[in-house]
């Protein structure tokens, strides 16, 4: 539930954005009000016909100016706000990337992320750019309408106050709960069809091969009828909203028929009234609305609040080590009651490679995401060079530090950009000369672009055995002195095997190297076997 608390945070954010608002709040309540008044004074003109068509041509053309000035100035206000407030979003996601703690950054699938990244952002800047000054123009002119009413008639100013309430504050209050509940439902089917989408995309060709596209397709339709489901129920609680809101709007002008009858006595003040009190339900409708329209943004806001708020990595100025030896002592680690690590101890030097084997389920990735500061430690050390990891520098240890990953991600760029990983400044004798260290330097200058071949999007335009050695060039480049293979080499031919333990020998003796797998071939050039 997006709570008030929650709500204050989402206004912080638009500090920098207070004059904008105030300047769109004051011209979108006088270009409402001037539309009021137009309607009252045009009505007196036309019932009493003692007014002159040229003061009714001026006045027409003064307020008309007034309004259209006014709409055009608020709407341009909340358009910089809206530009402005998207900007302001994706670099505070941005900025929260860098600094999350992995741990918890790991806990969520890629399709949340994607969802806030994209969809959750732009349905927030509508909340900021469309909401709040209109909210406050619903407040203006609530204000302003009931107090020229009640110059005629307190009891007759008195109905407006409480039709407006009862529209503009009463019924998104009411059905708040329900709109982010549909809201929550919606969002979290379009994430798990934007995650499984990617992942069917990519796996088309093993789907195709072992024939699985029937149940891919089932699987799709079957999101699909979810998603399109609730999106039905999101968008009917809209339209019976907006029923509501309608039925209540012509109960209230037959209402206020009534009561000015009953306490005015002049008819042309009358029909004049009833004239404006009708043109005066735009801010209004609005409003009550809102708890339609802040169904999907009260679900953007929270996960959005949700990534801004995750445990960020605690900044340490800690110790700097040369990664001389790794020592894991007396190491257990559980999921919840399942116990994943026992007691678990060795030690590695630089210059050796040491195998860590083991049945499935044991731990050995956790170990390597433990290793890497991924996840924080429970019970026992682990130590590099006598100093527990936890006390090392962080940013020293990460640029220190490299894993392989039985799938590595490549980016949809170019060869030498996938490997420096966006550095400003590539360093071309370090690329050339990391390539050469894990046999891949004939390769690229082969390409006709040679280190600026785009690797296509899902690595499709090189092997499993490439990409897997251009992330070990990757490690190389960046001078990492920690290497752990986390089943590096389970998705790729013997061939590629072969030269990635090619690679591991050449460059072992400046590195301390680990390397988790079910393979033989693959342990037999460890120095030691470590089983977990």
């Amino acid at each position: 539930m997006t709570s008030l608390a929650s709500l204050k945070q989402l206004l912080n954010l638009t500090k920098e954005l207070k004059k904008p608002l105030i300047k769109a709040t004051i011209f979108g309540s006088l270009a409402h009000i001037s539309l009021l008044v137009f309607t009252f004074l045009l009505a007196l003109i036309f019932l009493n016909r003692g007014w002159s068509v040229y003061l009714l041509a001026v006045l027409a053309f003064l307020l008309a100016f007034i309004k259209g000035f006014s709409a055009y100035a608020e709407q341009l206000l909340n358009h910089y706000v809206a530009f402005k407030i998207l900007h302001i979003l994706r670099i505070k996601v941005l900025e929260k990337f860098k600094k999350i703690s992995l741990d918890k950054f790991l806990k969520n699938n890629s399709g949340d992320y994607m969802t806030v990244i994209t969809n959750d952002i732009e349905i927030l800047e509508v909340f900021y750019a469309h909401t709040i000054s209109p909210f406050f123009i619903f407040l203006v002119q609530t204000f302003v309408l009931t107090t020229f009413l009640a110059f005629f008639s307190l009891k007759l100013a008195l109905l407006p106050l409480i039709i407006y309430l009862i529209m503009g504050l009463a019924l998104p209050l009411i059905f708040k709960n329900s709109a982010q509940s549909y809201g929550d439902n919606y969002r979290k089917q379009l994430a798990d069809i934007n995650k499984n989408s990617k992942e069917e995309a990519y796996s088309i060709f093993e789907s195709i091969q072992y024939q699985k596209i029937d149940a891919v397709k089932e699987k799709l339709n079957k999101e699909t009828d979810a998603l399109t489901s609730s999106s039905y129920r999101k968008n009917l609680f809209q339209i019976n909203l907006n029923f509501i809101n309608m039925l209540i709007y012509n109960l209230a002008v037959i209402s206020f028929i009534f009561a000015a009858k009953k306490h005015l006595s002049d008819t042309n003040t009358i029909i004049a009234l009833v004239a404006m009190f009708i043109v005066s339900f735009t801010p209004i409708f609005y409003m009550g609305n809102l708890a339609s329209t802040l169904s999907p943004t009260m679900a953007a806001g929270k996960r959005f609040l949700e990534l801004i708020n995750l445990a960020e990595e605690e900044e340490n100025s800690g110790n700097i080590v040369d990664f001389k030896e790794l020592k894991v002592d007396k190491l257990n680690f559980s999921y919840g009651k399942k116990k994943i690590i026992d007691n678990l101890s060795f030690s590695a030097k630089k210059g050796q490679i040491v195998g860590l084997v083991g049945d499935s389920g044991r731990g050995k990735s956790t170990l390597a995401k433990l290793i890497m500061k991924f996840l924080p430690l429970e019970d026992g050390q682990i130590k590099i060079d006598g100093v527990d990891i936890s006390k090392i520098d962080n940013t020293y240890f990460r640029k220190n530090s490299s894993i392989i990953m039985q799938d590595t991600y490549m980016f949809n760029t170019t060869l030498a950009k996938n490997i420096a990983l966006f550095d400003k400044k590539i360093d071309n004798e370090n690329l050339y000369a990391s390539l050469e260290a894990t046999n891949l330097k004939n390769f690229v200058q082969a390409l006709p672009k040679k280190e600026e071949e785009i690797i296509g999007e899902g690595s499709s335009n090189i092997s499993s055995g490439q990409k897997q050695r251009l992330s070990t060039t990757r490690s190389l480049y960046s001078k990492s002195k920690l290497l752990i293979l986390d089943e590096a080499t389970a998705n790729i031919d013997v061939f590629s095997e072969i030269e990635l333990l090619k690679t591991l020998e050449k460059i072992k003796k400046d590195k301390i190297i680990l390397i988790i797998s079910h393979n033989k071939s693959t342990l037999s050039i460890c120095d030691k076997i470590v089983e977990i």
